[in-house]
C-alpha cells in the first residue's frame, strides 16, 4: 500500500510542484540562516577581541604603573580588583624570569591562537607580555569567557529556527492553496477525458472555469471540443438513423419484391434477398453473403437446363460495364429466367463499388408472350398460319436455301366457285367451307409441309428440298382431296375445287417477289385450263 502511495506520489504533478517548492523556500531559509548564523557569530567574535583589547589595555596599564614595581602586595590587589571587573575566567602573572607572581583559575599549558566560541571551557585564552619601558618585565596568561557567547549564539540559533519554521509554514500555505488551485482542474480536466475514453461526452459540462489563465483557457477549449464532439456525435446518430431507416427500408423493399436481386464486389456476394433465394430454390439456411462469386455461378449452374451456355453468356454480360441487354436462359424446371445485370460506380470517385444482378421469372410473360405470337401468326379462322408468318417463314427459308444451297418449292392455290357458295348459302357456309379444307389438309400433310392462309381463299405450302416427283404427288393430292369434299350448308351439299401454281427457287426464281409472281401465276394456268388442277412452272402436266 505504501509502495502503491509513494508511486501516486512521484505520478502527481501536485506532488512534484509542491515538492519541488517545499526545496526551494527549505533552501532559501537555510541559506538566509546560515548567513544569519554567520553574520551573528562574526560580530560575537568582534566583541570578544574588543574586550580583550579593553582588558589588555587596563592591564598594560596597571602593570606598567611604577607603583605596584616592588609592592606585590598592592599588585595583588590591584589585580583582583581588575579581575572583578572584567570577564576573566583565568588569570597567571609572571615575571620575567618565570615565577607566577599571580595566578587565579585554571590556565591552560598552550594558549589558543584564535578565538573559538565552542571551546569547552568556555574561555578565550592568550598570552600578553608585560612591558616597561623597552624593558620586558614578565609575561600575562590569561582567558576571557566565552559561555555568554555561545549562549547568545545558541539561543539565536533556535530562535532564528523558530522563525525560519514559521516563515517556511506561512510561506508553503499560500503555495500549497495555489498549487491545489492550479491543480483541481487539471485534475478535473484528467477526469473528463477519462469519461470521454469511456464515450460519456456529457460529462465536459461539470467542468468549472475558475479564471482567464491558461489552464482556464484550456478547459473552455476542452469544453468546445467536446461540445462540438456531442453535436457531431448527434448528427452522426441522426444521420446514421436515417442511414438505418431508408436501409431497412430498402431492404423490406429488395425483400418484397419479385425480382431476385443480389449484389456483388469483385470476389464475393455482399447481398441477396428472398427472391432469389425461392426463384432459384435455395435453402432460406444456406448463407449466400460472403460467398465466393464463382460458387455462386456454380451454383445457379445446377438447376439451369443448359449451364455451358449460362456460363458463357454471364461472362459477356461481365465484359460489360453498362446496363446489359436481357437475356434469357431456361431451368430445368420448365421455367424461365430473364437476366440483366449493370456495374455500381462510387459517385464521389467514380470509383468501381460492384455489380448488381437482376433475375425475374418469366415463365408466365413467356408463355403469354409465345401465345400472342401465335395468335398473330394463326388464321383466327382455320387455326393455321397466316400471312405474317407466311412472310417470315419465306423470308427464313429462301435465305437457309441460300445458305444450304438447297431448294425450296411454293405451292400456292386458292378455292374454285368459292364465290358461289357465300353467295347462296351465306358467308357463314363459306368460313364452314374455309375451316373444313384447312382441318382436312393439315390432317394430310406431313411435318415439313406447312400449309398457309394467304388471303380469303387462297392458301399455300411451302416444302422444303422436295423433288418434283415429291411436289406433284402432294399437289395432285391436294387437289383431289379439296375437290371430294363436301360441305353440308343449310340442308344442302356444297362442293369447290382448287387451281394451284408451283415455283421453285433457286431454280425458277431469283427472289421472294419472283417467286410469288410465277408461282400465281402458274396457278392462273391452272384455271385457265379448266381448274382442278396444278401447273408447274412452265411445265404442263
Amino acid at each position: 500500500m505504501f509502495a502503491n502511495f509513494l508511486n501516486a506520489c512521484r505520478c502527481s504533478i501536485q506532488f512534484k510542484l509542491f515538492l519541488s517548492l517545499t526545496v526551494i523556500v527549505a533552501l532559501s531559509l537555510t541559506a538566509i540562516l546560515a548567513s544569519q548564523v554567520y553574520l551573528v557569530q562574526d560580530y560575537f567574535i568582534r566583541q570578544a577581541e574588543s574586550n580583550l583589547r579593553s582588558s589588555n589595555y587596563l592591564l598594560s596599564r596597571v602593570l606598567a604603573d611604577p607603583l605596584f614595581a616592588h609592592d606585590l602586595v598592592q599588585l595583588q590587589t590591584r589585580l583582583q580588583d581588575i579581575q572583578t571587573k572584567l570577564p576573566i575566567c583565568n588569570f597567571q602573572l609572571k615575571d620575567n624570569i618565570g615565577s607566577v607572581v599571580y595566578k587565579v583559575g585554571n590556565v591552560r599549558a598552550r594558549a589558543d591562537t584564535e578565538f573559538n566560541p565552542d571551546n569547552r571551557d568556555g574561555c578565550y585564552n592568550t598570552i600578553l607580555p608585560v612591558m616597561y619601558g623597552d624593558k620586558l618585565m614578565g609575561t600575562v596568561r590569561m582567558g576571557v569567557r566565552t559561555d555568554d557567547i555561545a549562549q547568545a549564539r545558541k539561543k539565536l540559533i533556535q530562535e532564528s529556527m523558530f522563525f525560519a519554521l514559521f516563515w517556511f509554514a506561512l510561506f508553503m500555505l499560500p503555495f500549497f492553496v495555489q498549487i491545489r488551485r492550479l491543480i483541481r482542474p487539471l485534475a478535473s480536466l484528467n477526469e473528463a477525458a477519462k469519461q470521454f475514453t469511456n464515450g460519456n461526452l456529457e460529462y465536459s459540462s461539470t467542468l468549472l472555469v475558475p479564471g482567464k489563465d491558461e489552464i482556464s483557457q484550456l478547459i473552455v477549449s476542452f469544453k468546445g471540443m467536446a461540445e462540438t464532439l456531442i453535436r457531431n456525435r448527434k448528427e452522426q446518430a441522426a444521420n446514421l438513423a436515417a442511414l438505418d431507416n431508408e436501409k431497412s427500408t430498402l431492404f423490406a423493399l429488395l425483400s418484397t419484391i419479385p425480382v431476385g436481386v443480389i449484389f456483388a464486389d469483385r470476389s464475393h456476394i455482399r447481398y441477396c434477398n428472398n427472391a432469389f433465394r425461392r426463384m432459384c430454390l435455395l435453402s432460406a439456411n444456406e448463407d449466400l453473403v460472403g460467398m465466393k462469386n464463382d460458387a455462386m455461378l456454380l451454383r445457379i449452374g445446377q438447376i439451369v437446363a443448359d449451364a455451358d451456355l449460362f456460363i458463357k453468356l454471364i461472362a459477356e454480360m461481365l465484359e460489360t460495364r453498362k446496363l446489359t441487354e436481357p437475356i434469357y436462359f431456361a431451368l430445368k424446371d420448365g421455367r424461365t429466367l430473364r437476366l440483366i445485370s449493370n456495374v455500381v460506380i462510387a459517385p464521389e470517385n467514380n470509383g468501381y463499388l460492384g455489380r448488381f444482378w437482376l433475375f425475374e421469372d418469366v415463365t408466365e410473360e413467356q408463355k403469354i408472350l409465345q401465345e400472342a405470337e401465335q395468335h398473330a401468326e394463326v388464321d383466327s379462322l382455320t387455326s393455321i398460319y397466316n400471312r405474317r408468318r407466311f412472310d417470315q417463314d419465306l423470308k427464313r427459308l429462301i435465305a437457309q436455301a441460300d445458305r444450304d444451297h438447297s431448294q425450296l418449292a411454293l405451292l400456292m392455290f386458292d378455292l374454285d366457285d368459292f364465290k358461289p357458295i357465300n353467295d347462296l348459302y351465306g358467308h357463314a357456309c363459306g368460313d364452314k367451307v374455309l375451316r373444313q379444307v384447312a382441318q382436312t389438309l393439315l390432317q394430310q400433310l406431313r411435318r415439313n409441309e406447312v400449309l398457309y392462309r394467304i388471303g380469303g381463299d387462297e392458301f399455300a405450302v411451302l416444302l422444303v428440298n422436295a423433288s418434283d416427283e415429291e411436289m406433284a404427288i402432294i399437289a395432285e393430292r391436294i387437289v383431289h382431296t379439296i375437290h371430294s369434299l363436301e360441305v353440308e350448308c343449310s340442308g344442302e351439299l356444297a362442293n369447290v375445287g382448287c387451281s394451284m401454281g408451283i415455283a421453285r427457287y433457286p431454280r425458277d426464281a431469283n427472289s421472294i417477289q419472283s417467286l410469288l409472281e410465277l408461282a400465281d401465276h402458274a396457278m392462273y394456268e391452272a384455271k385457265q385450263q379448266g381448274k382442278n388442277d396444278w401447273v408447274l412452272h412452265h411445265t404442263r402436266k
